[in-house]
Formats: C-alpha cells, sequence, structure tokens
C-alpha cells in the first residue's frame, strides 16, 4: 500500500509540473526615442563665417595696419585719387573687418529728416570704380578725437574733401571711425559720417582742433 501511495505522489507531481502554465515569453525593449536634433548656434555660426571671411581677404601691408595713425592715413590715402586714375581696392578691402559697415547719413529726395544708408565695403567699390573714373576725389582729415578702452577705439575724424589735390572745398564733415585690434594688427569695424551741408551745422570747434 505504502508503495502504491508513493507511486502515486510521484505520478501526481509530474503531472502537476507539466501542466504549469509556461512563463511568458520576454516582451522586446522599446525602442529608444531619436535624439532631439541639435538647434543652430547663432554665435558659433557667426564665428565661422567670420574666420572664412578672414580667410578670403587680400592680405593688408603691415605698414598700413600697424598702429591707429596708420590704419587712419591708409583709409584716407586709398580712396582719394585725380579722375582716371584707378584706386587701389584690394588695400582698401584689407582695411576692413568682416562685416564692418559704411554708413552715410543723408536726406533722400523730397525728404526733411535724415537717414542712414549703410553698405557694406564692398558696395563702396563698386560705386567708387565708377564715380572716380571721371571724378576726382581727395578727402583728408584735418582733426581728430580719439577714446579708447583695450583693444576698442572710437574715433571722431574730422575731414575735408575736394575735387583735386588744391581744389575748392566741396565738402566737410565728421567720420566717426570704430577700430579693432585683435593682437596682431589694427581694423576698421565702422565708418558712420554726415557732412556740414547734410546736416545743416558746422563742424564744432571741438571737433576741429588738432
Amino acid at each position: 500500500m505504502s508503495r502504491l501511495l508513493v507511486a502515486c505522489a510521484v505520478l501526481l507531481g509530474t503531472a502537476s509540473f507539466a501542466q504549469a502554465p509556461a512563463a511568458p515569453p520576454s516582451q522586446p525593449k522599446a525602442a529608444a526615442a531619436p535624439a532631439a536634433p541639435e538647434k543652430p548656434n547663432p554665435i558659433k555660426s557667426s564665428a565661422e563665417r567670420t574666420q572664412a571671411a578672414l580667410a578670403q581677404l587680400p592680405k593688408a601691408k603691415p605698414e598700413d595696419v600697424k598702429s591707429q595713425d596708420a590704419i587712419l592715413k591708409a583709409l584716407y590715402d586709398v580712396i582719394s585719387g585725380p579722375a582716371g586714375a584707378p584706386r587701389d581696392w584690394q588695400r582698401f578691402r584689407s582695411l576692413f573687418y568682416p562685416g564692418a559697415q559704411l554708413i552715410p547719413l543723408g536726406k533722400p529726395p523730397g525728404a526733411t529728416t535724415l537717414a542712414a544708408r549703410p553698405i557694406t565695403p564692398e558696395d563702396y567699390v563698386t560705386w567708387g570704380q565708377e564715380s572716380t573714373a571721371t571724378h576726382g576725389f581727395f578727402e583728408k582729415e584735418i582733426a581728430r578725437q580719439t577714446h579708447g578702452f583695450g583693444a576698442l577705439v572710437q574715433v571722431m575724424s574730422t575731414y575735408e574733401a575736394r575735387g583735386t589735390q588744391d581744389g575748392p572745398l566741396i565738402a566737410k564733415g565728421v567720420n566717426s571711425i570704430q577700430l579693432f585690434n585683435d593682437g596682431q594688427r589694427w581694423w576698421v569695424m565702422n565708418i558712420f559720417w554726415i557732412d556740414e551741408k547734410t546736416a545743416g551745422l558746422t563742424v564744432p570747434k571741438d571737433l576741429t582742433q588738432k
């Protein structure tokens, strides 16, 4: 009898194990969510554009960019000359940092108020090539006030312009010139100017004293 009970117990245990539900199959892991696209960094993009532009600029003459005096002298010299005399536009381009602007103040036709008209150095070259083919232009600095803070310099440069070297005065005004020293040389960052006729004012005495 005991043998029969033992046999039944073994049989029942085997049957119970066989009838136990199988473990559920493992589920595949959910795929990771795609990474969000990196947002463009405008500061980084600007730095990359600037470096590319610097590499494309014509090499400046060392004597043109060694000091504040030198770069201002070069700036006035390179745009001046008699009618029909080609200007050295590569030298002109070499003075300006990428992104520089030239900003004359003027009155649009029919307007009673002033307007700023920003252009690039390349715009000035395009205009200058046409204008100087038939018109002489001589511009010189007659006085200067300089304010600086480290590598940043602001120059109020009073100028006179003539059609010939010693001809009658055709314009007098002030160039507000921003300069920058990158540790290697001086650069023109911006030039913002107005003449007496446009301003309807005489250049004040404190800007005509050397």
